[in-house]
């Protein structure tokens, strides 16, 4: 890496985060809504209400208010058909543009924008390329799209989804996640920055327009996307203070992804909050196994002032303070303004850059662990963790990103000491002259996927008629997914309900040999030849990895 190629605008001091959202962002008549088969055209016309967009989440939808949208959240929650109605929350990204160098990867206590660190308060990242460099690993960006043609990621990006203009195109025309990108990837190319996991990939999935803005329904249909294509790790450096259940249901169905989120930076007055209390931050605030959500630390370990916090809430901190990345080629900002002098580059800060360190030590773990899932890559993440003093008591490990440790730990090598510092990144640091490290090989039992299930779903609503006239009965589909062929059993079970008292009571079992991906079938009159009849069933399915457990219907 040159390091002549980070002489940035010193002026730029503002990002155009701060800035109001876009139409495209402006979602105040839209509203998200889950039910088995979708809102038929009675209950749309019924709540006031039109359909905008399916999302790939089986049952739920995007649809808008001719109205008053609170009146029709209340018809819609008022329908015993409708599992849940949320107003289509904003989602903004999150970072203030100030300057320095590659600190977090190795801290020799170089000065960063005139400040000094403290030598190894960072995340050790050459010593973790001697274990891991992320090869295979593709990792989704979900924020305002990546710069394809900036020369740190050439080569390095595979097709994604733009969801705000609905097309294959996810270039980025704000700079966000073109910086998030370069430090979860950037390739070891000499010529300018380098990130966490330099020879893993990038799935850009845009959900935030050229001015930051986006919203929760965009960014659940980039959580599934990514989910449904094998994913193994999603970075969303972006968030609010509005909770959604729609993020959370697509968190929730692809557990073998690990979802990398951002703790958020404190509101007008620049000071981190404590979002255990009153003042939340979502996604980060979801309580689900397989999302990690990341504060950020300055250069010396201690958490960064904007940085919020919260001993339950935020799970471990990483560098975020004055990081250097790509930005969209052509373009800088002052005072919040865009301006078409940039070289490729910029500094900045927040939780936005602490998420992306973490997500590319995700990577690093998944090289050496393919059939480790969501929950596994985070217990890496965490056990790797530094603990600090000064991040004791403001998260739930109390401790600092470290991504050699988390690569040791993957490799089955916990514990192992890690090398000392050796400089700073530079030329003077042969790794990055020298050819690629190959992977280490990992332990014998990874090798072979295990047959976890996952993203378990019932499309349509299965009704038996029975002979009665004018009735017509109709099928659904029960589908899922295994990471490998393997036996899955299958057991129905019926709810009974005497008065106010209801329980589940014990019907048929059957075990069927099931393919690699995605299996599908059939729910009428029988499920694998096991009788159905009109009800609320539980169906649960198991392999010797996990089980996945759908409740359906049937009328």
């Amino acid at each position: 890496m040159d390091g002549r190629r980070l002489l940035l605008p010193c002026l730029a001091v503002l990002a155009a985060a701060a800035l109001p959202a876009s139409a495209r962002a402006d979602v105040a008549d839209e509203i998200v809504v889950m039910r088995d088969g979708g809102l038929t055209h009675g209950e749309r016309a019924g709540a006031g209400v039109s359909a905008e967009r399916p999302l790939p989440l089986d049952g739920v939808e995007v649809v808008s208010a001719a109205g008053d949208r609170a009146a029709a959240l209340d018809a819609l929650r008022a329908d015993p058909d409708v599992a849940w109605a949320e107003p289509n929350r904003p989602r903004n990204a999150a970072g203030e543009a100030l300057g320095g160098l590659l600190w977090g990867l190795q801290n020799s206590g170089q000065p960063v924008w005139w400040r000094r660190g403290t030598p190894d308060a960072d995340v050790d990242a050459p010593q973790a390329w001697a274990v891991s460099r992320g090869t295979g690993i593709t990792v989704g960006i979900v924020d305002t799209g990546v710069d394809a043609g900036h020369p740190d990621l050439a080569g390095r990006i595979v097709p994604g989804y733009d969801f705000v203009d609905e097309d294959a195109d996810a270039q980025d025309g704000h700079g966000h996640g073109t910086h998030v990108a370069g430090t979860v990837a950037a390739g070891e190319d000499g010529g300018g920055v380098i990130g966490v996991a330099p020879a893993a990939l990038i799935m850009p999935l845009r959900v935030l327009d050229d001015r930051g803005g986006g919203n929760s329904a965009d960014v659940a249909a980039a959580f599934a996307y990514a989910g449904d294509r094998g994913v193994r790790v999603v970075n969303a450096s972006l968030g609010s203070a509005y909770p959604s259940q729609v993020e959370r249901r697509a968190i929730r169905e692809h557990p073998d992804t690990l979802y990398v989120v951002a703790a958020g930076n404190g509101g007008t007055d620049g000071v981190g909050d404590d979002i255990d209390d009153a003042t939340r931050e979502y996604p980060c605030a979801h309580e689900e196994p397989n999302l990690v959500c990341v504060g950020a630390t300055d250069q010396n370990d201690a958490r960064a002032a904007f940085s919020n916090f919260g001993a339950a809430s935020v799970d471990l901190f990483a560098p975020g303070q004055d990081i250097v990345s790509g930005w969209v080629r052509g373009r800088t900002t002052l005072l919040g303004q865009y301006f078409p002098t940039g070289d490729g580059f910029e500094v900045m800060q927040g939780t936005s850059m602490a998420s992306p360190h973490a997500a590319g030590a995700a990577a690093l773990a998944a090289a050496l662990q393919p059939a480790w899932d969501g929950t596994q890559l985070k217990a890496a993440l965490m056990a790797g963790a530094e603990p600090r003093p000064g991040l004791a008591g403001v998260s739930a490990g109390g401790g600092r990103l470290n991504a050699a440790a988390t690569a040791l730990i993957a490799a089955g090598r916990a514990g192992e000491p890690i090398a000392p510092d050796a400089g700073t990144l530079g030329p003077a640091v042969p790794e990055l002259g020298a050819a690629p490290v190959p992977e280490a090989a990992p332990p014998p039992a990874a090798r072979a996927a295990r047959p976890r299930i996952s993203a378990l779903r019932l499309s349509g609503r299965p009704r038996l008629c029975g002979g009665r006239r004018g009735c017509q009965s109709r099928s659904a589909t029960l589908s899922f997914r295994l990471a490998a062929a393997a036996a899955v059993t299958v057991r129905l079970q019926r709810r009974a309900c005497v008065r106010t008292r209801c329980r589940w009571r014990p019907a048929r079992e059957r075990t069927r040999r099931a393919p690699t991906g995605r299996t599908r079938w059939i729910v009428g009159q029988q499920l694998l030849g096991m009788p159905l009849r009109r009800g609320t069933w539980r169906v649960t399915l198991a392999t010797t990895v996990n089980t996945a457990r759908r409740t359906l219907r049937i009328r």
